[in-house]
């Protein structure tokens, strides 16, 4: 499959006279549609691409140009983020924090993630508020790259330890359930991106990036990397049958995608915002639940072989999720193989990302050797989570 955008060149550290390319002089400022927008799944197309420095000296003046904020008089990159960076930005107008998209986002998602936010916010959701451009649009492209601006939200960091936060976390992703609901009508079926991806093309891609990969270790590593991959395939299968037969029964809507201990600020007694809907599309609701739980329900310590969810606190988790929202039957009786499925979608997506790279950088040992590691730790992961599938009943 072909990356989203071709790599020029001309990288920004590369010394670039003119590299703005403003997205809001050829496209019209983005309609208040949003409900016709957000009818359209947008899912990630293509593997992302090797990291490129970015040459913030060259990067921000264009930035401050184009948005009508003043001055940029400092910023600060954000501790987290692997897919995306950002930074916190300091303008005469105030804080806000700026996004630079990874090689994936398509101006259509960027589209879809604002008419999403629009959406919330529109029914008080807490979700960050994008800043237009001058020129009334979304975001600014930088040679083929998305960089949108948000307004900055008050609140701190998610804290695992305090129980009353995760019963906040967890009517948070109720609440933005019930919310989209009404995006999703019936009679508009969505099929699942996700488990489309543990079809044919996850596992060609699956047994491609280990053929790239397998030259590059010694023959017991090859061995072992083969054993898991075929492993890994079959299940993908398995799973891609199973749970299409039964992709009517579950529900459908607009997912957060990465609904997770860093996607949450809280402030006291309060969820004060959400944050990072940039994974945001149609697919199964148990697929944001399975993120969540692994997120704020996580076993600690984490071990390779043992189970990734709390089961006391998943069940607290959906007790409080079910004040917000309805949790269908059907829904949370598939959550232990939906848990399998998504652990298979992350394998899918590391594949197609590997054969990316390796088109324009060739792998190196090193690199395939952390990549055997991946498999093999993934495989353990799946292998107990199949033997000991999650506890759907609640007590609560």
């Amino acid at each position: 499959m072909e990356p989203s955008f071709q790599p020029d060149p001309t990288a920004l550290a590369g010394g670039v006279t003119d590299s703005r390319v403003l997205s809001g002089v050829q496209d019209p400022p983005t309609a208040p549609a949003e409900h016709v927008l957000l009818h359209s799944s947008v899912a990630r197309q293509g593997g992302r691409l090797p990291a490129t420095a970015v040459d913030e000296a060259v990067l921000f003046p264009l930035l401050q140009d184009a948005y009508s904020l003043g001055r940029w008089r400092s910023w600060r990159r954000t501790d987290k983020g692997s897919s995306n960076i950002s930074w916190f930005v300091h303008t005469d107008a105030g804080h806000v924090v700026l996004r630079r998209s990874h090689n994936l986002k398509t101006v259509a998602g960027a589209r879809f993630e604002f008419a999403l936010i629009e959406h919330l916010r529109g029914h008080g959701y807490p979700a960050p508020p994008i800043q237009r451009t001058r020129d009334g649009d979304i975001h600014v492209e930088v040679q083929g790259v998305l960089h949108m601006v948000m307004g900055l939200l008050p609140g701190c960091a998610y804290d695992p330890g305090d129980p009353a936060q995760l019963e906040l976390a967890a009517r948070g992703l109720g609440r933005y359930h019930s919310i989209v609901s009404e995006l999703s009508p019936a009679g508009e079926p969505h099929r699942s991106s996700g488990l489309a991806s543990l079809g044919q093309p996850g596992q060609e891609n699956l047994y491609a990036a280990v053929n790239v990969v397998v030259p590059l270790l010694d023959l017991q590593a090859a061995a072992q990397l083969t054993e898991d991959a075929r492993y890994l395939g079959e299940r993908m299968e398995q799973l891609h049958v199973g749970l299409g037969e039964r992709q009517e029964e579950l529900r459908s809507l607009v997912i957060h995608g990465s609904y997770g201990q860093s996607a949450v600020l809280v402030d006291g007694n309060k969820l004060t915002g959400v944050l990072d809907f940039d994974r945001s599309a149609h697919d199964l609701l148990a697929l944001d639940l399975a993120y969540a739980l692994r997120s704020f329900c996580r076993e600690i310590p984490i071990r390779p072989s043992g189970p990734s969810v709390n089961a006391d606190l998943g069940r607290a988790f959906l007790h409080h999720y079910r004040s917000q929202a309805p949790l269908p039957d059907a829904d949370l009786a598939a959550l232990p193989e939906v848990f399998q499925a998504q652990r298979l979608i992350v394998v899918a997506k590391k594949c197609q990302n590997l054969l990316t790279k390796q088109a324009i950088v060739p792998r190196q040992s090193r690199e395939a050797l952390g990549f055997a590691l991946l498999l093999q730790r993934e495989c353990a992961r799946l292998r107990w989570i199949t033997h000991n599938p999650f506890p759907v009943k609640e007590d609560a």
